[in-house]
């Protein structure tokens, strides 16, 4: 049998060394690595851009693994090594090679699901703020649906993952591919092969593999593997009862009444209303509701609009959520509400309304060469903080450079030209031996609060516009 590649050992010799592991945990995860080439790859590709960290075992009921993305952590449930559950080791190992390469599928999307997530609060705050501003209802239909088309596509892709894992097994990289034995062996593992059939458009290359295509968004055979392994789903949830949209339904109900109780909480401005259809996003508030949804604590509800069949009907979903689970599952039996809340935006990340200022003093730390990846990420996220607060450049910010300051220290300028090429020009500086030395995530916590603070005088100066008479006596306009 093949060895462990170097780069997934080290996990394994993590592993070892936990406490109340099961006896054939380690040898088993050794013997199914070993035996799919496939799923050495998934690893090594996930461990080398930094998404796999660690292994580790869980008790948590209604899942056979789940992939944390705070830790980098894919945890496998005990049962997947339980003599009692298998008729022999090799049935036991076919069916930790797709738990494995599920979660690993995940891992490798973990990026992408982050930025789905950033996406989804941003455009639900941004909608919040402009229906505030307007005085309308907020509908967030369109970014909800997003997340949950994406995350539809997120598990198919990662069960696509498994089912390659096993097959590369099947053929073990040293002889021809066996069909037949493939479908025997996956029959357990996954709900894509019933009674020794593929679902409906499942397409298998001539080593067994599900080719996935240019296009993740349109591929063929994620939107099949979706149809037989996401849709139909309906075991998952804290009461094994849920289906995957019921509970990636409960995270964008949870990221939605954030949201909106976030902006309610600190303003004086309209609080719009908030729609859903949800008959478009094919949820059922009370299944949202048992597969788990975490609105802060017993007792918390949260109120929309649904226009659904073109109605405006006032709903209300509570708090059941019966306790934090790390993590996120993603298997048929998993406990898939437990998904990772999303973490604060900032202008680093190109959902951010002020990523393109961090990305122009990014770009021009980076052009010099002088600084480390980590130094740059410093240096721009500090110029931004400065920029923001100064109400000339920060509103008009034009570029940054690089430059040589009086005293002969080097300083990364941010300068505004509101006026065009003919000027008055304004710039402000850092000092960038300073900057570099000043985490990243400190100032652009800074650039939060100025924003909040900017936010906050904007709000206070329309409500004493509209509250105040002017000089005279009030007025009406037209």
């Amino acid at each position: 049998m093949s060895e462990v590649r170097a780069d997934i050992r080290p996990l394994l010799n993590e592993l070892a060394q936990k406490q109340g592991l099961p006896p054939s945990a380690v040898a088993d995860l050794e013997a199914t690595i070993a035996s799919s080439p496939y799923l050495s790859n998934v690893m090594s590709s996930a461990i080398e851009s930094g998404s796999l960290k660690h292994l580790a075992t869980t008790n948590e009921p209604h899942q056979s693994g789940h992939y944390d993305n705070l830790t980098g952590t894919i945890h496998l449930n005990t049962s997947n090594f339980d003599p009692k559950n298998y008729d022999n080791a090799s049935d036991r190992r076919d069916s930790l090679a797709v738990v494995l390469g599920h979660e690993t599928g995940h891992a490798l999307l973990a990026d992408a699901a982050q930025r789905e997530r950033y996406t989804l609060s941003y455009n639900v705050t941004e909608g919040i703020r402009t229906a505030s501003r307007e005085q309308t209802a907020v509908d967030v239909t369109e970014p909800a649906d997003r997340y949950l088309t994406f995350m539809r596509r997120n598990e198919a892709m990662a069960e696509l993952v498994g089912m390659n894992a096993l097959a590369s097994r099947v053929t073990g990289g040293a002889g021809e591919f066996d069909r037949a034995e493939f479908l025997r062996r996956a029959d357990p593992s996954t709900p894509c092969v019933d009674k020794g059939k593929l679902a409906p458009g499942i397409q298998l290359s001539p080593q067994g593999i599900q080719v996935i295509g240019h296009d993740f968004q349109k591929s063929p055979a994620i939107e099949a593997v979706a149809q037989c392994f996401t849709d139909p789903t309906n075991s998952i949830g804290q009461h094994g009862k849920s289906s995957y949209r019921d509970t990636h339904g409960a995270f964008v109900m949870s990221a939605v009444a954030s949201e909106f109780n976030d902006y309610a909480k600190g303003t004086t401005m309209h609080v719009p209303d908030v729609e859903m259809n949800l008959a478009t996003l094919k949820l059922d508030p009370r299944r949202v509701e048992r597969a788990g949804l975490d609105l802060g604590g017993a007792g918390q509800s949260f109120s929309y609009v649904d226009t659904s069949r073109g109605l405006h009907e006032r709903e209300t979903v509570s708090h059941t959520k019966a306790q934090e689970v790390p993590g996120a599952a993603h298997r048929p039996e998993a406990l898939a509400s437990a998904l990772p809340a999303a973490a604060p935006l900032r202008a680093d990340n190109p959902a951010h309304p002020d990523h393109r200022g961090f990305q122009m003093f990014h770009g021009a730390v980076k052009a010099d060469g002088r600084w480390s990846e980590a130094e740059s990420r410093n240096i721009a996220a500090a110029g931004l903080a400065a920029v923001k607060g100064d109400p000339v450049v920060g509103q008009n910010l034009s570029g940054a450079v690089v430059a040589k300051a009086a005293d002969g220290s080097t300083s990364v300028v941010g300068y505004a030209s509101p006026h065009g090429p003919a000027g008055p020009h304004h710039h402000l500086g850092v000092d960038a031996g300073n900057a570099a030395q000043v985490p990243a995530e400190k100032s652009l916590d800074r650039v939060e609060q100025l924003n909040q603070q900017h936010q906050q005088a904007q709000q206070q100066a329309q409500t004493q516009s509209m509250e105040t008479p002017s000089q005279g006596g009030p007025k009406m306009t037209l």
